[in-house]
């Protein structure tokens, strides 16, 4: 983006203070990915483009990117809080206000979660549960980098300090391999280990039987919402050409789960 930056900071110098309060931002808030604080900061470089008087416009744009931070209160996981609670507080806060019917979704899917997990051994289900509640993070603004929202929000998790089979979860749940593909991302997705297994099926069991708004429907019902929404040319229709039958799979394992415990 180097031509839109000389044009927002009108030379070299107005480039220099972009960097500089670039790399005070993430030094300070470095749950953030780069590309998200860098977008921010242009953008209110941006508004000020035209402005006769440019000696206090750093010192505005500094204020409207920490107004924004700070509108975004997450806190690093730790140890210490209960795993499910910690994501059940994150995810609400980043999809809540800014993606009401995407948190209504992750709602029902966490509810999901917590009834499937009767499947799982005691050991396993907050992990599933916690991976529930962020699996669709990646779609706030605050997280968004690649567009990939699955990549997106394990690497934010990661970046928080959240357990390493959490964010694999996330980065990989619901046939996100097969979208990453098409979408030239593969290569970054790989960063994360693809675990197969019944964690790893109870969590695409719970997405793919849980409606946008948090409903419980079948799995091809899911599908044909999916499809009908995103329209043919979206990558994540597109996936579904690759990997349908492997979602299926996943969702028929945990299934006959259930069906074992007479769930």
């Amino acid at each position: 983006m180097p031509g839109t930056l000389e044009k927002i900071a009108h030379g070299r110098r107005g480039e220099q203070e972009i960097r500089r309060l670039e790399g005070l931002l993430r030094l300070e808030r470095p749950q953030f990915a780069p590309g998200v604080v860098h977008e921010w900061v242009a953008r209110e470089f941006a508004r000020f483009d035209d402005a006769p008087v440019r000696a206090y416009v750093p010192i505005l744009v500094e204020r409207a990117v920490r107004a924004r931070l700070r509108a975004t209160p997450v806190v690093p996981y730790s140890s210490a809080v209960e795993l499910v609670d910690w994501a059940r507080g994150t995810a609400e806060i980043l999809l809540a206000g800014e993606l009401p019917r995407r948190w209504q979704h992750t709602r029902g899917v966490a509810g999901r979660a917590r009834e499937v997990s009767a499947v799982l051994p005691p050991a396993e289900r907050a992990v599933l549960v916690a991976a529930a509640w962020l699996h669709d993070i990646g779609y706030a603004s605050p997280v968004s980098a690649t567009g990939l929202h699955s990549l997106d929000g394990a690497r934010f998790l990661a970046r928080l300090g959240v357990p390493s089979r959490v964010c694999a979860l996330v980065a990989h749940h619901s046939g996100a391999a097969a979208v990453a593909s098409l979408s030239g991302l593969a290569g970054q997705l790989a960063e994360f280990p693809d675990e197969r297994g019944p964690v790893r099926d109870a969590l695409w069991y719970c997405d793919m039987s849980t409606s946008p708004w948090g409903e419980p429907v079948s799995f091809e019902d899911r599908m044909a919402e999916i499809e009908a929404r995103r329209g043919p040319d979206d990558p994540v229709v597109r996936a579904l050409a690759i990997n349908r039958a492997e979602r299926a799979a996943a969702v028929a394992r945990t299934a006959e789960l259930l069906r074992r415990i007479g769930r």
